[in-house]
């Protein structure tokens, strides 16, 4: 009797919230895929999902289940990487993860290098949201997320890689940036790094953006909760015109001068096609200024591989470093 020889399968309904998603993912038909689960249940004696709920929930022994498949799955891949480990960096593979803003516009120039020195090893990209990235790696699914995940997930580590600062990003016919000269950023001003210098003075007070269309993150996503908590302290309401689920959207809709928005330096710096008719202002909180981390399953072994990935990145130093900070 094999319990665990379906563990792909129950790490997968689980990880997608049910039968449908998870027969999309596995390219399994659904009633196949429920006939394998009935009979994994069948082995043990009772059921590992609760159906009565959308999405599905893990019973109690179905979390205990998927604990024992998470160990078995980590041992298995702890394996893989010393078997990796011993023949060098010639073979292997290894599964990045990261939200948009990362994936598109830090990852990449790190992977330029390390594919060029190691070009044997595969490489499997997920452009994920936060929640989705942490349960990745909570089944294994992936070797390493770049984000910035909220405080206190468990059975993660993190990795410093870096730190950007946000900024408010104002198209350049607006009004509004006459009045406020000597504390504006050219594009060039950022990728020359006066912005972390602090060269030019921050904004003190944020009353001539009152009225001001701002195109805005969805309430979910981690810069928009720094917007809002921004916003409170400073004592204004703004206006939200549109509310997106991508960085990179809005800088677009905000540099054809649909609205300002806020965006991190890291975005301005690798899209130059945006900026030549923005304005950029600082601001002097700690919401403006994000660590950012990779974060890999804790009491997992790296991976040669992995280390090395590790390695060229902060190499690269693609983001603002901690000390440079002010």
């Amino acid at each position: 009797m094999d319990l665990f020889k379906r563990k792909d399968i129950i790490s997968a309904i689980y990880r997608e919230g049910g039968f449908s998603k998870a027969s999309k993912i596995l390219h399994i038909a659904q009633p196949s895929l429920s006939v394998m689960v009935s009979s994994v249940e069948k082995e043990i004696g009772t059921q590992l999902f609760d159906r009565s709920v959308s999405p599905v929930r893990l019973t109690q022994i179905g979390e205990k289940y998927l604990e024992c498949c998470d160990n078995i799955t980590m041992i298995e891949e702890d394996f893989t990487n010393y078997l990796n480990d011993v023949k060098g960096l010639e073979t292997g593979e290894i599964a990045i993860g990261g939200s948009a803003l990362y994936i598109s516009n830090v990852v990449p120039h790190i992977l330029r290098e390390f594919t060029g020195r190691h070009p044997s090893i595969r490489i499997q990209l997920y452009d994920m949201d936060t929640p989705s990235l942490i349960r990745m790696l909570h089944s294994s699914d992936i070797d390493v997320a770049i984000d910035n995940f909220p405080e206190g997930i468990e059975k993660l580590d993190k990795h410093y890689l870096g730190t950007e600062l946000l900024l408010i990003a104002v198209p350049l016919n607006y009004k509004i940036n006459e009045n406020l000269k000597e504390h504006a950023y050219s594009y060039e001003d950022i990728m020359k790094g006066f912005h972390v210098a602090n060269t030019k003075p921050h904004l003190q007070n944020l009353r001539a953006f009152k009225d001001q269309p701002f195109i805005l993150l969805q309430e979910s996503f981690d810069t928009r909760k720094r917007c809002d908590a921004v916003f409170e302290d400073y004592g204004i309401s703004v206006r939200a015109a549109f509310e997106l689920n991508q960085l990179q959207s809005a800088f677009g809709m905000a540099s054809s001068g649909l609205g300002i928005t806020v965006i991190s330096d890291t975005l301005v710096k690798q899209t130059e096609s945006l900026t030549a008719n923005m304005c950029y202002y600082t601001l002097r909180s700690p919401e403006f200024i994000r660590d950012v981390y990779y974060y890999t399953r804790k009491n997992r072994m790296l991976s040669r591989i992995l280390h090395e990935f590790l390695d060229i990145s902060r190499e690269m130093r693609l983001l603002t470093l901690r000390r440079g900070v002010i």
